[in-house]
């Protein structure tokens, strides 16, 4: 399922059912977050944690502005609800090796919530 096809300034964002992950990928500085994340909210809010054995939140973004990192939040509070209600879940958070902005943008995330968080260092 594809939530959002990547382009300049929008990620790819798409849940592979066979595996469980859901991946957000590129850039993401849209003019309207909304557009691009409340779709993918609604269906997370919605789903059945309990018909996916392991759900993983694939989060590999080279940039992305401050309103992307309210609906990224948004969206790992939901997986840290999932988590402390039972079902198995993570999330990979990957980034470039000599980014340390992203490294540090998913350390503050990390801090804040329960769910296994695992870093994932990419060679530039």
């Amino acid at each position: 399922m594809i939530f959002n096809q990547a382009d300049k300034v929008r990620p790819y964002i798409g849940f592979d059912k066979e595996t469980g992950v859901l991946s957000i990928e590129g850039s993401s500085f849209p003019e309207n977050v909304d557009v691009v994340y409340m779709p993918v909210l609604k269906w997370l809010n919605d789903l059945d944690f309990g018909n996916v054995p392991k759900f993983t939140l694939r989060v590999s973004l080279k940039y992305y502005n401050t309103a992307t990192s309210k609906k990224l939040f948004e969206l790992i509070q939901t997986i840290n609800q999932a988590y402390a209600d039972g079902f198995k879940v993570e999330i990979l958070w990957e980034y470039i090796s000599d980014d340390e902005d992203m490294f540090e943008s998913g350390r503050y995330y990390s801090e804040l919530i329960d769910v296994p968080f695992h870093f994932i260092e990419i060679p530039d």
